[in-house]
Order: structure tokens, then C-alpha cells, then sequence
């Protein structure tokens, strides 16, 4: 009888239970990650749908505006992604859609709260916005919706 079976079948249990304990720990933290860069993300898209709808709307820029606006964005950020002139103006209609997130609360602050409290804000150079949330308001299932699919 092998003496070392015992100790071979514990180490073997061992690795397997590390092993899931650690594979976990990696996919829960890549799920929190992908989760904080969506919210962001459409935090970003509000912000500049914002900026854009109370321009378009008030100081008179032209459809062409729009359009020099992303293409001097790729020029002075070479490889930029997602901001062409159609998917700035979809910004600027998620804005419109969603405006009832900021219009009955809007407050400019620089402070972060977290969206657990029912409220996010915006952490970027355009004007920062804070959100408060009627307690109804599933604000969980909102940002968890990436852009494409509001």
C-alpha cells in the first residue's frame, strides 16, 4: 500500500478547492470591472448627449456641427472609437429619452456618490451631473443596459 495515496488525494482536493476559490475571486472581479465600465460609460454618452442636445437645441448648431465635432475628435484622438457623427446624435437622443433621470433633480457637484444610493454622477470635464432616483426607479437594471440596447 502506497502511503503517499492519502496525501496525494488531500493535495489533489486542495488544488481543486484553491483553484475554485481563485476562478471565482477572477470572474467575480472581472463582472464588477465590466459592470463599473458600462455605467461609465453610458454616464459619459448622457453627459455628451446632454452637452449636444442643449446646443443643438438652443445655440442653433447646424448638422454639419455634429459632424466637425467628430471628425476633429479623430483627428486629436487618432483611433477613437464610438463617437461618429451618428453616434453622437443617438447620444444626444438617449439623452432626450432619459432626461427625467437628471431634469426634476439636476444638480452640478463635484462629488462622487456611489449608485448604490440611488444616484450616480457623471466624473468627466463636461458638466457634472448628479441623478437622484425615485426609490422606484431601478436604477440597478438601468446601468447594468449597455448603450446599444437603450
Amino acid at each position: 500500500m502506497d502511503k503517499n495515496a492519502g496525501t496525494d488525494a488531500t493535495n489533489n482536493e486542495e488544488l481543486a478547492n484553491a483553484v475554485q476559490v481563485i476562478k471565482e475571486a477572477i470572474l467575480h472581479s472581472q463582472q464588477r470591472a465590466l459592470k463599473a465600465v458600462n455605467q461609465e460609460q453610458l454616464l459619459l454618452y448622457y453627459c455628451i448627449g446632454r452637452y449636444i442636445s442643449a446646443n443643438t437645441r438652443n445655440k442653433n448648431w447646424g448638422k454639419g456641427f455634429i459632424d466637425a465635432i467628430s471628425e476633429q475628435l479623430q483627428k486629436e484622438l487618432p483611433g477613437l472609437r464610438g463617437f461618429s457623427a451618428p453616434s453622437m446624435r443617438k447620444m444626444r437622443t438617449f439623452y432626450e429619452e432619459w432626461r427625467c433621470l437628471s431634469d426634476n433633480s439636476f444638480v452640478e457637484t463635484n462629488k462622487l456618490l456611489p449608485y448604490e444610493n440611488n444616484s450616480f454622477v457623471g466624473t468627466n470635464n463636461l458638466p457634472t451631473l448628479q441623478f437622484t432616483m425615485d426609490a422606484d426607479f431601478p436604477i440597478a437594471a438601468f446601468m447594468s443596459i449597455g448603450f446599444s440596447h437603450h
